[in-house]
């Protein structure tokens, strides 16, 4: 009886995980809405980089600005292809060690003048490590703010507070309990309605 059991919780697992994985690869041939930014976050301990890219590729493949935490220079000539994307990876420490593209950027604090430049010059996520700064820019700026955790932290991304289920400003949170990436749909038309003429 225990062998049938196991039998049919494992076919039930290949069949979930199937229909997860032609999901995802769907992803990469759908025609995709200007409207819509795809992010990837890596959340990574730090250990087995290759095995997390290899794992989660067409999250990666398919996301247009990729996130991550916990990133060595040695690892950086691992996803050299990657790099054309909009990219903001950090170190363990939560040191900005890449950065490339527009559409994301890091911000260590509350900078008006640094926020309104990024506006004016198009930036539609702000990445930052202080989820209170993340939460006062998304309030009073144009912008998806990330807050990226690592395994066993959490991950926060806020918006302007209409756009927020709770009415709270916090769009999305989690904590990953390994390594995984996560791939979050934003709506960045939407943001048009908070810019200030």
């Amino acid at each position: 009886m225990d062998s049938l059991l196991h039998l049919i919780t494992n076919f039930f697992e290949l069949v979930m995980n199937a229909f997860g994985k032609i999901k995802r690869f769907s992803r990469r041939f759908a025609k995709k809405s200007s409207q819509i930014l795809t992010l990837a976050i890596i959340h990574y301990d730090g250990r087995g980089l290759q095995s997390v890219l290899k794992e989660f590729s067409l999250e990666v493949n398919t996301a247009d600005v990729l996130i991550a935490r916990n990133i060595t220079q040695d690892e950086l000539k691992l996803v050299k292809k990657l790099l054309k994307k909009s990219v903001v990876f950090f170190d363990k420490n939560g040191v900005l060690i890449f950065k490339h593209g527009n559409i994301a950027n890091f911000v260590s604090n509350f900078d008006v003048q640094k926020l309104r430049a990024l506006e004016k010059h198009g930036t539609k996520v702000i990445v930052t490590l202080d989820k209170k700064v993340a939460w006062m820019i998304s309030q009073m700026f144009p912008f998806y703010c990330v807050v990226p955790g690592e395994p066993f932290q959490e991950t926060v991304i806020t918006a302007p507070i209409p756009l927020t289920r709770n009415s709270d400003g916090f769009y999305f949170s989690k904590i990953a309990y390994r390594n995984q990436v996560t791939i979050i749909d934003l709506n960045i038309e939407i943001l048009k309605d908070f810019k200030v003429n």
